[in-house]
């Protein structure tokens, strides 16, 4: 008898522990999803149960949700969690688009970052089937309860920009990405996402959503710098956009080497020295400011300007054509070029031999 008991007492040591692991998320909407045309509500039928499908869904390691299958199902590392039809929970308004279910699951613990995903019909039936992902929630504990409230349904086609190029290249103590949309349609912005794998976790790098053009039907550039890198290290970058629905698409990746960044300020000699007509100064900058370059003659009057603009960390060259500001030749003689930022000085001789 003894034996029993402490075989029974095990067993449900043993089905505690196996189940504290688990968390439970109280997932609703109490506004209701919004079909296709904008305006009618996602339809259930609380007596039978049968409605339009509503998933709960991991986001997975790479924190943004992926696009699904042709059957609906999830991809790359996220995880449905479990479906609920929608006038499930609502037994007086089962046609307003809402629900209200307990999930409970291992993934579903502090922290853990999940998304409803909708459909207009019971089930998955077709690759044209319109959906559409509600804003992503953190649970804020073990044991939470969040109304993700209204969100719309798109079409599986829709193309929120039509992307020309997007490419990353290695500067000095940075990587800068690049890219070009043709159009625009209901645009809201950009994330950038970045690995050290190209089949690794991806981490999004940008703090703010990179604002996009919304709707435009011509070309827009954009440029993002990424300055929290090491050097001779290659990283991989997705470009993912964002709708004003909030569905969401990844581009990419793209890979860039990281280049050391310079230690100090520099100026270079020019070369070559004695010159004509032309001469190249380098410098080197080892943080962002205001550069000014300016070339004086031998009096200290300032004959030419080359720079005078924000630049970045990094290796910098300019050709001198041996003129002044007003385009005209200078006489050949001793000139003295300075570089100035952030509070940093230096000038050089150089020699114009005509």
């Amino acid at each position: 008898m003894k034996k029993r008991f402490a075989l029974v007492t095990l067993l449900v040591v043993v089905f505690i522990f196996s189940t504290a692991k688990a968390g439970t998320l109280v997932a609703s909407s109490t506004t209701g999803v919004i079909d296709l045309d904008g305006s009618t509500y996602l339809q259930g039928d609380a007596t039978t149960g049968v409605g339009d499908l509503i998933q709960l869904i991991w986001v997975g390691p790479n924190g943004m949700p992926d696009i699904p299958d042709e059957k609906g199902g999830a991809t790359i590392d996220d995880v449905i969690i479990d479906s609920v039809q929608v006038g499930f929970g609502f037994p007086f308004n089962p046609n307003e688009g809402k629900f209200s279910k307990t999930f409970t699951h291992d993934l579903l613990t502090t922290g853990s970052i999940v998304y409803m995903r909708a459909w207009n019909e019971p089930q998955v039936s077709s690759v044209d089937l319109p959906y559409g992902n509600s804003p992503l929630y953190q649970m804020l504990s073990d044991f939470d309860d969040h109304d993700f409230g209204t969100w719309h349904l798109v079409p599986r086609d829709i193309v929120p920009i039509e992307l020309a190029s997007f490419n990353a290249s290695g500067i000095e103590g940075a990587i800068e990405l690049n890219w070009i949309t043709e159009s625009e349609t209901d645009n809201a912005g950009f994330n950038i996402h970045r690995s050290m794998q190209v089949n690794g976790e991806r981490h999004r790098v940008n703090q703010q959503l990179i604002q996009g053009a919304v709707n435009s039907q011509v070309r827009n550039e954009y440029s993002w710098l990424d300055k929290d890198v090491k050097e001779n290290i290659v990283y991989f970058y997705w470009l993912e956009d964002i709708s004003t629905d909030g569905v969401s698409t990844l581009h990419g990746p793209v890979e860039a080497n990281s280049f050391a960044a310079p230690a100090t300020y520099t100026l270079n000699q020019n070369y070559p020295n004695p010159f004509n007509p032309t001469t190249t100064i380098q410098y080197s900058l080892k943080d962002q400011g205001t550069v000014r370059l300016q070339i004086f003659n031998i009096r200290g009057q300032m004959i030419r300007e080359l720079v005078n603009e924000i630049q970045f960390t990094g290796e910098y060259s300019v050709v001198w054509d041996g003129r002044d500001a007003q385009g005209a030749p200078v006489p050949s003689g001793t000139y003295l070029y300075t570089l100035e930022i952030n509070g940093y000085k230096e000038t050089r001789k150089m020699v114009l031999m005509k």
